[in-house]
């Protein structure tokens, strides 16, 4: 399809999308311009249509000013040169004319001939002037035959008229309209800028109320809109805080009396015991995540070794591990806390099939892969499952999980300036993908040059003389100390941390 010339590209078949694709290609070909520029450009066009307006309807009223005086003139003119008069008094007539009217003038007889004029000899008939401009030209006809003449000179050519005050006039007003619009819109822009704070999670934002107007009267209701919603999400996180410290409670009276009942059926502990363990972790993923729902959650941000978290999650839940040396600026627990998560679900849907974790590191940022042979997910349900308590379909009957922990993900991800995805293997399974930014590493200016070592020095009695024999006079090297016994070799940062070079070596 072409918009004005200019080919757009084919719109989605969602029907959903529609809209918005339309909306996109209309902001990329037409950019948005400022409502106060709107306003002030309509305000001008209406200001100098209405100067011209005005200016042609004085202009008419002119010209017909003229029109009616130039009746009378003749009319009074045939009346003051009679037929009989001399050729002296015609012309001394005509001269007092044009000393009044500004003009050229000849009285032409009624066969043509020129009786009398004065300045330049106007045509009888309109003529045009070099550039094809008509000139002002108005006669009047005597009863009696003869004609009169009449050739405005240039600078009386046109009837007079207000322009120049109607120009000022409407400068000025353009001129004073302009803060006047500017005012009105910053109210509008101030508003939009606090409806984007709100949309994007500061529960805090609000307006100034200036005025009473439609834009105050708008501004107290979105005051009013933000205070309930700043209150029903208040009340939302303090419900579910308290709602995960209660549960805590009966889940502990829970394991203590499984632990009471015995080993008489032990199917049934193990069962009850997962049931706990996952209740609890849910638990504890709501309590966390009312904790990071806030607008500016407190993160304890200090230099972490990701590789060494990843091979510790690694090790506890039995997936391999490859990777990069990676230290990053964040959250420790926040980080083992994602990389768990990941790890637990890649489990869970692996089918029995192992789980790899991989890290990856390049200029700018870290990515982190967690890959499994699981059935995968479907290309509709690779967004969704972000989403907090969404389970795709065919997986809520089996009981494991309850579609939380990849929403945490996602929120801890974001919070360390990151976000993660879930993409397709080739051989099926599924990989989830995070990428994290990590700060460039250092540089290091290389060291100035050693200053050259300075001249000897001098004496007053001038230089040493050489020892007996012509041997060096510098006292010989001394010989090197002899070092103890060599001690244990030293521990590096695989030793230290038990299972990290295991798990870099692909084993579990």
């Amino acid at each position: 399809m072409r918009i004005f010339g200019r080919r757009l590209p084919a719109c989605p078949s969602q029907d959903s999308g529609a809209d918005s694709f339309w909306h996109r290609a209309v902001l990329r070909r037409f950019p948005r311009h400022h409502l106060y520029l709107q306003i002030y450009a309509s305000f001008v066009l209406v200001l100098v249509v209405f100067t011209l307006f005005v200016a042609a309807v004085l202009w008419d009223v002119a010209a017909r000013k003229v029109q009616r005086a130039n009746g009378h003139l003749v009319v009074l003119m045939e009346k003051v040169l009679p037929v009989d008069a001399s050729p002296a008094s015609t012309r001394e007539t005509l001269e007092a004319l044009a000393g009044i009217t500004h003009a050229d003038i000849a009285l032409y007889a009624a066969d043509g001939r020129l009786l009398a004029s004065v300045g330049k000899i106007p045509p009888v008939m309109p003529r045009l002037s070099d550039d094809d401009h008509p000139i002002p030209f108005n006669a009047g006809v005597f009863q009696d035959g003869r004609r009169l003449a009449l050739d405005w000179h240039a600078n009386h050519d046109r009837p007079p008229l207000p322009l120049g005050w109607l120009a000022a006039i409407a400068l000025l007003a353009a001129l004073g309209a302009y803060p006047i619009v500017r005012r009105l819109t910053r109210r509008i822009e101030a508003l939009q800028r606090q409806a984007d704070a709100l949309g994007q999670g500061n529960l805090a934002a609000r307006v100034e109320v200036r005025g009473c107007d439609e834009i105050a009267e708008l501004a107290r209701r979105f005051n009013q809109a933000a205070e309930r919603i700043e209150a029903l999400v208040n009340s939302q996180r303090a419900m579910l805080a308290s709602a995960s410290h209660e549960l805590r409670s009966p889940l502990t009276r829970i394991r203590m009396a499984t632990s009471l009942i015995g080993d008489e059926r032990p199917e049934l502990q193990d069962q009850i015991a997962r049931d706990i363990a996952e209740l609890d972790a849910l638990i504890g993923d709501l309590l966390l995540a009312s904790r990071l729902s806030t607008d500016t959650p407190n993160l304890n941000r200090q230099s972490v070794d990701l590789l060494g978290l990843a091979a510790e999650e690694a090790r506890r839940c039995g997936a391999s591990l490859c990777g990069d040396p990676v230290e990053l600026q964040g959250d420790a627990r926040l980080l083992r806390h994602m990389l768990r998560n990941l790890l637990e679900n890649s489990r869970r849907h692996a089918a029995g099939a192992g789980v790899e974790l991989e890290i990856k590191r390049d200029a700018q940022s870290v990515a982190i892969h967690v890959l499994d042979r699981g059935p995968g997910v479907p290309e509709g349900e690779r967004e969704k499952i972000f989403e907090p308590f969404y389970r795709p379909p065919g997986t809520a009957e089996t009981g494991e999980g309850v579609g939380y922990g990849l929403a945490l993900v996602r929120r801890i991800a974001r919070l360390h300036g990151g976000d993660v995805h879930c993409l397709p293997r080739a051989d099926g399974g599924a990989c989830f993908e995070v990428k994290l930014p990590v700060p460039p590493p250092p540089h290091h200016p290389p060291p100035p040059p050693p200053p050259p070592p300075p001249p000897p020095r001098k004496g007053r009695q001038g230089r040493r003389p050489p020892a007996a024999g012509g041997g060096d006079p510098r006292p010989p090297p001394t010989a090197p100390t002899p070092r103890g016994p060599p001690g244990p070799p030293r521990k590096t940062g695989l030793e230290r941390r038990p299972g990290l070079a295991e798990s870099l070596n692909g084993t579990s």
